[in-house]
């Protein structure tokens, strides 16, 4: 067995590795290869907890991830958690995976994924990020790897600029990011819509990976009836947990709507203006680690136990 920290999980999981690891992922899930219980949802002291269980023929997996917000005023991520990797054959472990940084790479990925899906293309003219907390710099570090980016914009309620100077950003106020932005990706922890459809362009992609509760919105409703397609990571996960994919629904003004996996499986053109709506699934983090894992055994990566 061994324990693959943080900064063992960014070196195997290089951009162009961690993106092909989630389009397996997906792939695999929506042929039905990954079979992955509804996640646990528990609220332990106002904060989201969610225990992921999946497998394959290959893997086992199990992630204990939580978001707590106020973890930003004591210098933590909001995001905690850890991964643990098992043989299904055996049962024997083979990997205890630092689970924050996982969570981050891919659900980036994911986001990275669309956005190659959505342009057919390598190059992004304007990139804006909402967001400045962990999730955001981490869809900037593999955003800026996998694309050529002329532009970048970052809105936030604080530290963009911090993020904006690091990366080689612009802050901006989040009216110019969504005026001016081609990609978006919303990484907030907002519950009420900063993705607002009637500032947008007439040819974008968003990427939204917050509002985790069936009340919760990053994305309003001129945006959803602005787009042509709308694309997710699970339609059974957004059925039961996003706002963003729950009230459209119920309003009946949702666009064309379909799997990534379906879109990856069936070489489906996407339509933009586009949206990718991504809860996360157990499928990422189970392929994730596996390849990961393998990736560390091939490179002496690792603390054997």
């Amino acid at each position: 067995m061994i324990i693959l920290t943080g900064k063992d999980l960014e070196e195997v999981l290089k951009p162009e590795i961690a993106v092909n690891a989630v389009r397996e992922a997906f792939s695999l899930f929506s042929s039905g290869k990954v079979i992955q219980p509804q996640r646990q949802v528990i609220t332990i002291k106002g904060n989201w907890w969610g225990i992921m269980p999946s497998f394959t023929d290959f893997s086992f997996s199990t992630k204990i991830v939580n978001v707590i917000p106020k973890n930003k005023e004591k210098g933590l991520p909001s995001v905690q958690g850890v991964v643990i990797l098992m043989s299904p054959d055996t049962g024997e472990t083979l990997a205890i995976l630092e689970g924050s940084i996982l969570t981050a790479i891919r659900t980036a990925s994911a986001s990275v994924l669309s956005t190659e899906l959505a342009l057919r293309s390598r190059h992004i003219d304007t990139l804006g990020i909402i967001g400045a907390g962990m999730e955001a710099k981490y869809h900037l570090k593999i955003t800026l790897k996998f694309f050529s980016v002329s532009r970048v914009l970052i809105s936030a309620r604080k530290s963009h600029y911090e993020l904006a100077k690091e990366y080689g950003g612009e802050a901006v106020e989040l009216e110019k990011l969504l005026k001016e932005s081609q990609v978006i990706y919303a990484t907030t922890s907002s519950d009420k819509p900063v993705v607002l459809g009637k500032l947008l362009s007439n040819d974008f992609h968003v990427s939204s990976i917050g509002a985790h509760t069936p009340t919760a919105r990053e994305i309003d409703d001129d945006t959803i009836m602005k787009s042509k397609t709308y694309f997710v990571d699970s339609l059974e996960a957004v059925s039961n947990e996003t706002g963003d994919f729950i009230e459209p629904k119920r309003k009946g003004i949702m666009p064309q709507v379909y799997e990534i996996g379906e879109i990856i499986n069936k070489n489906i053109k996407i339509q933009r203006p586009s949206i990718f709506k991504t809860v996360g699934i157990a499928a990422q983090d189970n392929i994730t680690a596996y390849i990961a894992y393998e990736e560390a055994l091939k490179r002496g990566i690792g603390i054997k136990i």
